[in-house]
């Protein structure tokens, strides 16, 4: 059996070399492309080249892969077991180029989204020995349209949110000029009381943890019961959606920045996305309360609590 794997060691290497000697697409543009992972193969899925930026994008080092691992490694399985694997050399045989998004797999096992490029290999009598695999990691990209997607629909929900929040307001009676003009974003809350504005995004911030923490162990931080409180605390303050979106926005910042791993960073933001769009809901519920005259503001829910008081001594008097 030892006899046997030397053996088909050997021919592999003899392979490599041949390819090495004979075809065209061992050059610098595989160490030059820090960006791209390239890969060089062939048709038995054995690894001839290997670039630096195959190395940062899948951890391998070239010694790891090249003659040692078959280019399968950095597919999942699945792809391979359904045949798209062998699907994508069949066209490539065809047409003498593929195109197409995949998963790729990183040496630690990590899944990522790749846009990919294969292009059949020639030798110098010009036959077909082998394919190289261009791959650009899409993680980052991928995050920034979700991102961006999340930053529309959170504008339109805040649209939403403002049109009620006026409409609301028009029910119950009006505040001090003032106040009117903070609860709609002319003098944000950030502007008007920095160390309340501070405060709430650092309670936010430690939110998102808990919630993260919450997600990952099954234990019970009441986030929904925290976040009323916080919406309970804007409206006392004629707050409006648009602080909401600042607090969150400066409250991820800070977490994205401190984030170690771009797992993290896209943990942070949907876990927010989901945390934000509650606060919201409980801050329309508080103003769509006070319009109905049912919540109690923190002076009236002082001197309620006074007369108790009062009432109670002259009782046991």
């Amino acid at each position: 059996m030892r006899k046997k794997e030397i053996l088909i060691n050997s021919l592999i290497n003899d392979r490599i070399k041949y390819l090495r000697e004979n075809t065209d697409f061992v050059s610098a543009v595989f160490d030059s492309l820090i960006g791209y992972a390239i890969i060089a193969s062939d048709f038995d899925g054995n690894i001839i080249a290997y670039n630096e930026g195959a190395h940062h994008i899948y951890g391998y080092v070239p010694d790891e892969v090249i003659g040692r691992k078959n280019i399968e490694v950095f597919f999942p399985v699945e792809f391979i077991a359904q045949g798209r694997f062998q699907m994508v050399v069949s066209e490539l045989l065809e047409k003498g180029r593929v195109a197409c998004e995949a998963e790729k797999v990183r040496k630690d096992g990590s899944i990522f989204p790749a846009r990919i490029l294969f292009t059949l290999t020639t030798d110098k009598n010009g036959r077909n020995v082998g394919f190289v695999e261009i791959a650009e990691d899409l993680t980052e990209r991928k995050l920034a349209e979700e991102l961006t997607q999340q930053a529309r629909e959170n504008a339109a929900r805040v649209e939403r949110l403002e049109t009620e929040l006026r409409s609301l307001a028009d029910l119950s009676s009006p505040p001090p000029t003032g106040v009117t003009a903070r609860m709609y974003g002319v003098v944000s809350l950030q502007g008007g009381f920095p160390d309340t504005f501070r405060k709430l995004t650092e309670n936010y911030a430690e939110l998102i943890d808990l919630a993260l923490e919450q997600q990952a162990y099954k234990v019970d931080h009441d986030i929904s019961g925290r976040l009323g409180a916080m919406a309970e605390t804007l409206g006392f303050y004629r707050a409006g959606p648009r602080d909401v979106v600042d607090i969150h926005t400066t409250a991820l910042k800070k977490k994205s920045r401190a984030a170690a791993t771009i797992e993290k960073k896209k943990a942070y933001s949907g876990e927010g996305w989901i945390m934000v769009l509650e606060l919201m809901g409980y801050l329309v519920s508080f103003y769509r309360n006070r319009a109905q005259g049912t919540v109690t503001l923190p002076n009236q829910q002082t001197e309620s609590k006074n007369k108790t008081v009062d009432t109670k001594e002259e009782e046991n008097e």
